[in-house]
C-alpha cells in the first residue's frame, strides 16, 4: 500500500490583507454629510489600527440615490480597482449602504467573489467569504430593496393625493408663465411668442419653419427646435387647464420615468389659471397635429433610435418622419433644404438590420477584436499613471491628513485635548480630506479609465450573449451610444468604450 505523507498548510498569520472601505449617504443635507464624514473617519481609524490589514483607499459616494449602482462613480471606481487586483477585502457598514437593488448587490458580490475579494457587512454580520453568505446577502438585499420601493411608493401616493384634490403644482412653469406666490401668472412678453407660434401653426406653417423663424429673430436668446414647438402646441396649460400625471415613475427597480400611455390614471382639471390661447385655436391646432401624426401604433418617443442618429456630413441630428407603411429618419438640415446637406433619408428597418449584423459579428469575434484593444489601453493607462507626480502628492497628502486625524483621536481618548478644539480640528481635517480625495478621484477618473471600464463591460456583455435573428431594443441600448450616417449606404455604430464599427446599408 502506498505511503501517504500529510503536508501541513502554511501559516498565513503574516499575510497582509489589502483592505478598502465603501460608504454612501443618500442626500447632500448637513446631517447626511456629517454621517458621511463620520463613516470616512471610522474606517480610516479602524484600518489604521489593524496589524494584519493595509488600508488601500476609502470609496465614498455622497448626495446620490442608491437604487442604481451605475450612478455611483466611487462604487464603479472601487469595482475597477478590484478588477485590477488592488484590493483583497471590502468593508461596508450595511447592505443598504452597498446597494438598494438585489440585482446590483448580487452581481457585484459574485464578480468580487470570482476575483477572490470578500465583502464584510458590519450591521448584518455577513462575510461573503463564508459559504452561506450569498443566500443571506440575497435576503438582506431584498429587505433593502423593499425599503427603497416602500419609500418610493409612499412618495407616489403623496403626489397622487395632491393630484386628486387639485393641489399638485409642477416644479416649473411652462414657457409663457411665471410662478407668483405659488400660482401661474402670465408673462406678457413670453405670452406674445406663444400666441405667435399658435397663429403661425394654424395658418399652415410647419413646426420646423416656426423654429427657424424664431431662431432668425433671436427670440428668447435660445435655440428653438422642432420638439420645443411641439411641446408648446400640445400643452393644455395654454387654455387654462391642467392635465396631471403625463409621466409616471415605474414600480420596479431601477426606478425610471415613463410616458403615461394609459398605464396610470390621469387627472384633468379645468380653469386652474388664466389662459393665453383661446380654446377654439388650441383645438384647431390639435386637429392639424393629429392629421400629421405618425403611423398608427407608433410613438416617436418609443423609438430606440431617438436622439441616437447624427449626420456625418453636417453634424445635425436626424429626425423621424413617416409614411403610411414605414418609418424613416432624415437629417434635419437636409429636411429643411436639400441644398444644405446631400445625405437623404434612411428607413428605420435598415438601421435595425445593420445592427443585427454588427451584433452577430461581435458576438462571434469579440475575443479577437475587443480583447487586444483592452490590453493595449490598459498598458497605456498604467504607463501614464505611473509617471503622474500629482497622484503621488495627493496620496501623500491624504495619508498625512489621516495620520493627523488618528493622532487627534488618540489624544482625545486619553483626555489630553480640549473637546472644543478636537471638534473644530477634526471638522477641518474632514474638509481637507474630502477635497483631497475629490482631487485624487478627478485625476483617477480620467477618460482612459472610463473607456477601460466600458470596454470591460462590453466584453462581459458578449461573453454572455448569443446570436440574434431580429433587432433587440435592449441589446441596442446596452452597447450603442450613437449612430453616424456617413452616406446613404454606410453608417457607423459608436459603441460604449469609444470604439466604432462601420456597416453598410443593404437595400
Amino acid at each position: 500500500m502506498a505511503e501517504i505523507t500529510i503536508i501541513p498548510a502554511k501559516e498565513r498569520s503574516d499575510e497582509v490583507i489589502r483592505t478598502a472601505a465603501y460608504a454612501r449617504v443618500s442626500s447632500s443635507s448637513e446631517d447626511q454629510l456629517n454621517s458621511f464624514a463620520a463613516q470616512i473617519r471610522y474606517y480610516t481609524e479602524l484600518l489604521s489600527n489593524s496589524t494584519d490589514a493595509v488600508f488601500v483607499d476609502m470609496y465614498a459616494d455622497e448626495g446620490i440615490s442608491g437604487t442604481s449602482a451605475a450612478k455611483r462613480t466611487e462604487f464603479q471606481r472601487m469595482m475597477s480597482d478590484c478588477r485590477k487586483g488592488k484590493i483583497d477585502r471590502i468593508l461596508v457598514k450595511s447592505i443598504s449602504r452597498f446597494a438598494r437593488n438585489t440585482k446590483d448587490s448580487l452581481e457585484a458580490v459574485r464578480e468580487l467573489k470570482t476575483l477572490g475579494i470578500s465583502v464584510y457587512f458590519e450591521k448584518e454580520n455577513i462575510d461573503t467569504s463564508e459559504i452561506s453568505s450569498e443566500m443571506m446577502l440575497a435576503i438582506y438585499s431584498q429587505f433593502a430593496q423593499e425599503e427603497s420601493m416602500s419609500i418610493s411608493k409612499n412618495c407616489q401616493l403623496g403626489v397622487k393625493k395632491r393630484m386628486m384634490d387639485g393641489t399638485y403644482k409642477n416644479p416649473s412653469a411652462p414657457f409663457g408663465y411665471d410662478y407668483v406666490d405659488g400660482e401661474l401668472r402670465i408673462n406678457p412678453q413670453k405670452a406674445k411668442i406663444v400666441k405667435q407660434i399658435f397663429d403661425w401653426y394654424v395658418s399652415g406653417i410647419g413646426m420646423n419653419e416656426i423654429a427657424m423663424r424664431l431662431n432668425s429673430q433671436g427670440v428668447r436668446n435660445e435655440v428653438w427646435r422642432h420638439g420645443t414647438i411641439r411641446r408648446i402646441l400640445t400643452n393644455e396649460r395654454y387654455i387654462g387647464d391642467k392635465l396631471l400625471q403625463k409621466r409616471f415613475t415605474t414600480d420596479t427597480l431601477p426606478f425610471r420615468t415613463a410616458i403615461n400611455h394609459g398605464e396610470r390614471e390621469q387627472y384633468y382639471i379645468h380653469g386652474t389659471h388664466e389662459p393665453i390661447i383661446e380654446k377654439s385655436i388650441f383645438e384647431t391646432a390639435q386637429k392639424i397635429f393629429s392629421s400629421r401624426e405618425k403611423p398608427s401604433g407608433y410613438e416617436v418617443g418609443s423609438s430606440p433610435f431617438r436622439r441616437k442618429i447624427y449626420c456625418g456630413n453636417c453634424g445635425n441630428a436626424f429626425r423621424l418622419k413617416s409614411r403610411k407603411d414605414y418609418v424613416r429618419w432624415v437629417c434635419r438640415n437636409h429636411d429643411r433644404s436639400a441644398a444644405n446637406c446631400n445625405i437623404r433619408q434612411i428607413r428605420e428597418d435598415e438601421f435595425r438590420i445593420a445592427f443585427v449584423r454588427l451584433w452577430n459579428k461581435l458576438q462571434a469575434h469579440y475575443k479577437a477584436i475587443l480583447a487586444p484593444m483592452l490590453r493595449q489601453l490598459e498598458t497605456l493607462s498604467d504607463r501614464e499613471k505611473s509617471g503622474n507626480t500629482q497622484l503621488a502628492e495627493l496620496r501623500k497628502e491624504i495619508a498625512e491628513i489621516k495620520q493627523q486625524a488618528y493622532l487627534l483621536t488618540m489624544l482625545n481618548s486619553q483626555g489630553t485635548l480640549d473637546g472644543a478644539y478636537f471638534t473644530v480640528r477634526t471638522q477641518e481635517l474632514d474638509r481637507k480630506l474630502l477635497i483631497a480625495q475629490k482631487q485624487l478621484h478627478a485625476n483617477l477618473d480620467d477618460k482612459d479609465g472610463e473607456r477601460l471600464d466600458e470596454l470591460r463591460k462590453l466584453i462581459g456583455i458578449f461573453e454572455r450573449a448569443e446570436q440574434i435573428d431580429e433587432f433587440d431594443e435592449i441589446k441596442f441600448g446596452l452597447i450603442v451610444e450613437k449612430i453616424t450616417v456617413l452616406s446613404e449606404s454606410e453608417i457607423r455604430f459608436d459603441l460604449i468604450g469609444g470604439i466604432g464599427f462601420t456597416e453598410r446599408i443593404v437595400r
